[in-house]
């Protein structure tokens, strides 16, 4: 749960924040709130709440990660849920997720930018790199819009996906908000923790959805970018280097480079 301070008292987890920055707590609680009345079952249910020190109190959910290769049955649980978030209704005023489509294809083009300037970097990497920011810098129309907005969980993590032998439950929206359709689902293919170790089918994940084909091109665009920023957060020194295989870095570029080199770089408008 993203570093937080995480205490299960029998049925009950309390969650205590140590950032507050980007709304984490407000966004929970909202999120857990309103999933508790369209979808009562999917997360975790809302007990309580305290502001100081910043806790949400809910109920625990029993399951283990889907953080091995999917069965048959556990994908099709992991797209029934997934299918259950989308289909509740967006609430006025909610704020959108963080890290939304916008703010993060300029995140992206920044740090390629900043990352250039690096001495060092194996040449697959560095074509990545440059091939990405070119891409970047002449975007699909429309990707930094919300074209089908929806309840987003904002964290595609394996961890965040609870299987209890015959459902798959949705834990941690510290970050949830209104997301984009296309964006959530290139996010569930393209995590850095079920993608490197082959988890699943993309395609059979993308599949599951049966979005429209306007829709299937922004999922395509947005896996460039997501898979350009996982690139980045791999790289020796950034936050993800450490906490994957040796030559993960490597590996990222080449599954880069196969995204841009299939055509996945424009959407209708």
């Amino acid at each position: 749960m993203s570093g937080h301070e995480v205490a299960i008292e029998g049925d009950v987890v309390r969650k205590r924040y140590r950032r507050t920055s980007r709304g984490e707590p407000d966004r929970e609680w909202a999120a857990l709130v309103l999933l508790d009345e369209h979808v009562p079952g999917l997360a975790p249910r809302p007990l309580a709440r305290e502001v100081e020190p910043p806790v949400v109190v809910m109920s625990r959910v029993d399951g283990v990660p889907l953080d091995t290769a999917l069965t048959p049955a556990q994908l099709a649980a992991m797209l029934e849920a997934y299918l259950l978030l989308f289909a509740v209704p967006v609430q006025p005023d909610t704020p959108l997720r963080h890290a939304a489509p916008g703010d993060f294809l300029r995140n992206n083009a920044e740090w390629i930018a900043e990352e250039h300037t690096r001495t060092e970097m194996a040449p697959e990497v560095r074509r990545a790199l440059a091939v990405a920011g070119a891409w970047h810098a002449d975007l699909p129309p429309g990707l930094d819009e919300m074209r089908d907005p929806v309840v987003a969980q904002a964290d595609g993590r394996v961890d965040n996906m609870l299987w209890d032998g015959e459902r798959v439950r949705l834990i941690d929206f510290e970050y949830s908000g209104v997301g984009d359709l296309a964006f959530e689902v290139a996010d569930l293919v393209e995590h850095i923790s079920a993608r490197l170790g082959g988890l699943r089918d993309p395609e059979a994940v993308i599949d599951g959805f049966q979005l429209t084909p306007a829709r299937l091109a922004r999922v395509e665009a947005y896996r460039i970018a997501l898979a350009t920023f996982w690139l980045l957060m791999l790289l020796p020194g950034n936050p993800g280097h450490d906490l994957n295989p040796e030559g993960s870095d490597a590996l990222q570029a080449v599954h880069l480079l196969d995204l841009l080199g299939r055509g996945a770089s424009s959407a209708p408008r």
